[in-house]
């Protein structure tokens, strides 16, 4: 194996406790918040005037160090001194504590603007007609007629609206005290209803006070377990699918599918929430917070998340089966977005379909689960670029472009029967044990030779390593 593996896996998980909240917690919680609402309108504008539609060349910070530098030497200076006429922190006439804003608050917009960011640069290189045609809601996509540059774009607060959460980083201040009480950073030791014992052992990384809904809170607590990463002896491929209701084609000819009951019951459930949403949508003259319309969203959410935890069952099953027989497993770096995306030359029709099974087949969804039951294992996930996996045939560099109707063909090159999925889940499974070999870095060597790119393709970039 040509990659260095780390030592160790890291597993996250989130737990969630019923508060007890006392008058003292409830006072401090509504004065964090109040100092959230007030800035969010502020920094959003900021952000907007410096990185907004005007200034995508402008480099934006990607990493979480680089979140809390700006957070830290601009963000913060600018709140202090326009919102609260401070030239240095001062915690008391604030009122929230400084690594809950910073490390927390304001890393979460900015990663929030960011992701919208990443929208906003992909809508700019839309032609002028697909502008006009996206606000005039051709294609049913922009109901409310926004700009292009409104694509994706973060709300900002009206006088009416609130925050809801307050997270705090452990700092190594969290811990369990006992079955019922956890120091928390900046609150101290509070109560929860639920027994905490066998998580006393478990590094807290970040703390979470959520008022909900219903007006009760909840502690939200993530845990981190570092597990000694397993040798590795057996290793596969994997190549997710969306082709009648299969999930999965490994490297070995193994086909992972979504039972046919579950599969049956997903779509018994789906017609069921559409429905609710069109006798939603058709009521017209009724406000949002009406309890007609209230009633049909707690419906609407119900439903939602029964249909959700029956295919999480399934694909929790179908991660158990690939990491039970394997301690490598390496797959395509894939969302449905980015599938949605490579499907836009198709018909409308197939489109929809193809929707409609991503509404089935969470590839991103799936491949957060194999992660995470890997990191709880000691194993390894290897994330591969997906350029190309299908078209190289396995073994060489020989490439042939087929429609993705086309499951098998013979090659013009070697005369082989190339399988589509089995061929790309072997390409993922080479590429992700020795990036060198991917072909997206060997065509960037090319390009270098041939002076179109200043610099080839890091190999490492091609792949990422749980």
């Amino acid at each position: 194996m040509m990659i260095k593996l780390p030592k160790t896996t890291e597993y996250i998980r989130v737990r969630r406790y019923r508060l007890v909240a006392t008058d003292d917690l409830v006072a401090k919680f509504e004065r964090n918040i109040e100092v959230e609402n007030k800035i969010y309108n502020y920094v959003l504008k900021f952000l907007e005037k410096t990185y907004g539609v005007k200034h995508l060349n402008r480099p934006y910070p990607t990493t979480k160090k680089a979140k809390v530098f700006l957070a830290k030497d601009v963000l913060i200076p600018k709140i202090l001194k326009d919102i609260y006429g401070l030239s240095k922190w001062d915690g008391k006439k604030v009122g929230i504590h400084s690594q809950a804003l910073r490390d927390e608050y304001l890393v979460s917009i900015l990663t929030n603007f960011g992701e919208y960011r990443k929208t906003l640069i992909s809508a700019f290189k839309m032609s002028k007609q697909d502008k006009e045609d996206y606000k005039n809601n051709v294609h049913n996509n922009n109901p409310k007629h926004k700009s292009w540059y409104c694509k994706g774009s973060l709300n900002y607060l009206r006088p009416n609206q609130s925050k809801r959460c307050v997270s705090l980083p452990s700092n190594g201040q969290a811990k369990i005290i006992s079955a019922h009480f956890i120091k928390i950073q900046d609150y101290g030791i509070i109560q929860v209803v639920e027994n905490l014992t066998n998580m006393r052992n478990t590094d807290i990384v970040t703390t979470k006070i959520k008022h909900k809904q219903d007006g009760k809170f909840e502690l939200q607590v993530v845990f981190k377990t570092v597990n000694k990463r397993k040798e590795v002896i057996n290793k596969i491929g994997a190549d997710w699918n969306m082709r009648d209701n299969k999930a999965w084609h490994t490297s070995e000819d193994e086909e992972l599918y979504i039972d046919k009951d579950v599969s049956d019951k997903a779509d018994e459930l789906e017609d069921k929430i559409n429905k609710l949403k069109s006798q939603r949508d058709l009521i017209t003259w009724l406000p949002r917070n009406s309890k007609r319309i209230v009633k049909l969203n707690k419906e609407i959410r119900y439903w939602n998340s029964k249909r959700s935890h029956i295919l999480t069952d399934k694909y929790n099953d179908m991660a158990k089966e690939l990491l039970s027989k394997n301690d490598l497993i390496a797959i395509e770096n894939l969302d449905a977005k980015e599938m949605r995306k490579r499907q836009e030359d198709n018909s409308n029709s197939q489109n929809r379909a193809k929707n409609r099974k991503l509404a089935k087949i969470k590839p991103y969804e799936m491949e957060q689960l194999i992660i995470q039951m890997a990191n709880r294992l000691g194993k390894t996930v290897i994330l591969v670029d997906s350029y190309k996996t299908s078209q190289v045939e396995y073994g060489t560099e020989y490439q042939e472009k087929h429609s993705v109707d086309d499951r098998e063909w013979t090659s013009k090159y070697t005369g082989k029967t190339i399988k589509r999925d089995l061929n790309a889940s072997k390409n993922i499974l080479a590429w992700a044990l020795n990036p060198k070999e991917h072909i997206k870095y060997k065509e960037s060597l090319d390009l270098k030779k041939e002076g179109k790119i200043k610099k080839a393709i890091r190999p490492q970039s091609l792949i990422t390593i749980n």
